[in-house]
């Protein structure tokens, strides 16, 4: 491909993806304006400090020009702002991103999932506490010298920008990270159905909060009913549908907010810090719990993983295979055919190269049975060297293919890998309907033996 045309492609698509995040970064700010307070243009919180965090976790460094221009739009489409000012206030935006995200990148257990107490954390320290500082304290500075804000006034600036921008992360950030930067988790139909009856009853009593007929004190107390509902939502819901209750029920809750909506102000003087902190308290105990139930759900898959299968080799383990062989002696999935498998020499291997190799020959046995069986047949370690295959409706001439399948494939092995060659004797019996499976069991046991001793006998 002609050099030109590799160059000309590579600037089209990084212009591309340039225009792209800029137009998003200002869609994330007319999103922001819906939620102005009471009519007065200033947004309680800017989604575009939290588009512009995700977009740079989840496409990199290279978002960094598209966060700029996006930066640069949005500040010039505001009333009576000098161009100065708005260059300087996109580099600081752009700068404040930045940051934040190259500690995140180098945090080597961070998770775009956020299951882990670690991804949590750093997400709230560098995006909800060091992005905002940045931005408001140099975007306080600008105003100071350009003379743009008296200087009585710059502290209370400096606030509200810092809470804007924290909770615009808070709100967008983990829901964009998780659901983009991962792939769907499978919907169990009985957890869906208690996931929607948990964002019926949030959302509902955020809508009786702002849009029902009550006194003002009794939708103060009311509000805080929202943080134990969510906090069932995290414990029995994956982040997936987590996240997006909070969304939900965030929106509204800022949208009352905003307008002074229906029983929570009566027309009383504008009080919205408390439900502003319940937003903050809703949203943190929601990812901090979601990372506990997420490690929880680890450790329990981990424990009946451990329960079921052979740590070494991750083939089902003896108590397994004697659980599943006394339901397969009374099913209908007769012929059973069973087959013995022992590695040869294994303790030779042991002597002559240690115990590691001697894993390794044992994992690699493991690994060409796995490719060998279907994936209903029982593969088990059944002690040692030795392994046992359950394979249900599977007739003698069925078992005999399956052999000839697994001694082709240990050939092929041993010829890719002469310095460390796997060696196995097999015997097969099959079982038909009426006949007893440990009979069957034994007899491929010996037949086994027997085709080791006439290995033994070739060899000497």
């Amino acid at each position: 491909m002609n050099p030109e045309n590799v160059t000309l492609n590579k600037v089209t698509f990084y212009v591309g993806k340039a225009t792209l995040i800029a137009a998003a970064y200002f869609i994330a700010y007319l999103i922001g304006g819906f939620f102005a307070l009471n009519g007065s243009g200033i947004p309680l919180l800017w989604p575009q400090a939290g588009f512009a965090l995700a977009a740079i976790l989840l496409l990199g460094y290279s978002s960094l020009p598209g966060i700029f221009v996006g930066s640069l739009i949005t500040t010039l489409a505001a009333n009576n702002i000098p161009v100065m000012f708005a260059i300087m206030n996109s580099i600081v935006n752009t700068l404040a991103v930045f940051v934040p995200a190259y500690f995140i990148f180098h945090e080597k257990k961070f998770s775009k999932l956020l299951d882990n107490y670690r991804s949590v954390f750093f997400l709230i320290l560098f995006g909800m506490i060091v992005q905002p500082l940045i931005s408001a304290l140099v975007s306080v500075t600008g105003l100071y010298f350009l003379e743009l804000s008296p200087i009585e006034l710059l502290p209370s600036v400096l606030s509200n920008r810092w809470l804007r921008d924290a909770l615009g992360v808070l709100v967008f950030t983990p829901v964009l990270l998780v659901w983009f930067g991962n792939p769907f988790p499978n919907i169990k139909n009985r957890r869906s159905l208690e996931g929607f009856v948990i964002f019926l009853l949030v959302i509902g009593l955020a809508l009786i909060i702002f849009f029902g007929e009550m006194p003002s004190a009794a939708a103060h107390s009311i509000s805080f009913l929202v943080i134990p509902l969510i906090i069932w939502s995290s414990i029995r819901n994956r982040i997936h549908g987590v996240l997006l209750i909070n969304l939900c029920a965030s929106i509204i809750f800022l949208w009352g907010i905003s307008y002074d909506q229906g029983c929570l102000f009566n027309g009383d003087i504008l009080q919205y810090q408390t439900y502003v902190s319940v937003i903050y308290t809703m949203l943190i105990t929601s990812l901090v719990i979601s990372a506990s139930m997420t490690k929880l759900r680890a450790s329990q898959q981990n424990l009946a993983f451990l329960s079921t299968h052979d740590t070494l080799t991750g083939l089902y383990n003896r108590l397994f295979f004697e659980t599943e062989f006394l339901r397969l002696e009374k099913s209908r999935q007769f012929p059973i055919s069973i087959i013995m498998a022992d590695v040869d020499e294994l303790k030779m291997v042991n002597d002559d190269f240690g115990h590691e190799t001697g894993d390794q020959v044992l994992k690699n046995v493991a690994a060409l049975f796995s490719d060998v069986f279907r994936q209903e047949d029982i593969v088990s370690r059944f002690g040692g060297d030795e392994f046992v295959i359950l394979l249900p409706d599977s007739d003698a001439s069925t078992a005999k293919k399956i052999i000839k399948r697994i001694k082709k494939q240990i050939n092929e092995y041993n010829q890719k890998h002469s310095d460390l060659p796997i060696n196995v004797s097999l015997g097969v019996s099959t079982a038909n309907q009426g006949e007893s499976l440990k009979g069957h069991l034994k007899n491929a046991d010996t037949l086994m033996y027997q085709e080791k001793q006439k290995r033994k006998r070739k060899a000497s």
